[in-house]
């Protein structure tokens, strides 16, 4: 399936909501397709979610054409908020796109208010599409065979990130980064925010120097 097929995917489901995708979303589905790693900067309220879990589920089409009748389980993304209460919405908006395009993808949430039933059936399968803390994500990182668990992991979309930058928290999230990018090949890392104003200081931080 070529991008313009995918692109279709994406704006029929908009469509079917009454919206239309904003040109900066456009922009970030192709920077993803293309692999691309970036810093998405636009106002609160604007579709921010939407411009990154949209092409992470379009890629899990193109990289699974048979989906219907094969899905392999496994971490295949992972969402970093460091507002623990923003838990829920996240996950609503990944669910809406997985439920409204029928794709077999699990969503679940990794946080410290996570139930201790949820917790034992994530040390033995992780969802398709995590969202998690800094700190959980950390533990996560400490736990037995972590590199196996991330091998198939195509992208860390790290929300909030002028929340970040510049604290403890950061320096853990940039530490984390650096683990994982030694153990997936196809690893794309995407920041968000909404109130950056040194943009290239921020993204090379996040990034790293190009």
């Amino acid at each position: 399936m070529n991008r313009q097929q995918l692109f279709e995917i994406a704006h029929t489901w908009f469509n079917d909501q009454g919206w239309k995708p904003h040109p900066f979303q456009k922009e970030t589905w192709t920077a993803f397709l293309q692999g691309k790693h970036g810093l998405l900067n636009a106002p609160t309220g604007s579709g921010k979610t939407y411009a990154l879990w949209f092409p992470i589920v379009l890629n899990y089409i193109k990289n699974n054409p048979n989906y219907k009748s094969k899905h392999k389980k496994g971490l295949k993304a992972v969402w970093i908020t460091p507002l623990r209460a923003l838990s829920q919405e996240i996950k609503q908006s990944a669910e809406r796109i997985v439920t409204d395009l029928g794709l077999p993808m699990t969503v679940g949430i990794r946080t410290g208010d996570t139930s201790n039933k949820e917790r034992a059936r994530q040390r033995t399968s992780l969802p398709d599409l995590l969202i998690t803390t800094p700190e959980s994500l950390q533990l996560l990182l400490a736990s037995k065979e972590y590199d196996k668990k991330f091998k198939d992991c195509t992208a860390i979309v790290i929300d909030e990130w002028h929340e970040l930058l510049g604290t403890k928290r950061g320096i853990q999230m940039e530490l984390a980064l650096s683990r994982l990018k030694t153990v997936g090949n196809q690893l794309r890392i995407w920041g968000i925010s909404a109130t950056i104003g040194n943009l290239e200081q921020a993204r090379e931080v996040l990034l790293g120097p190009t």
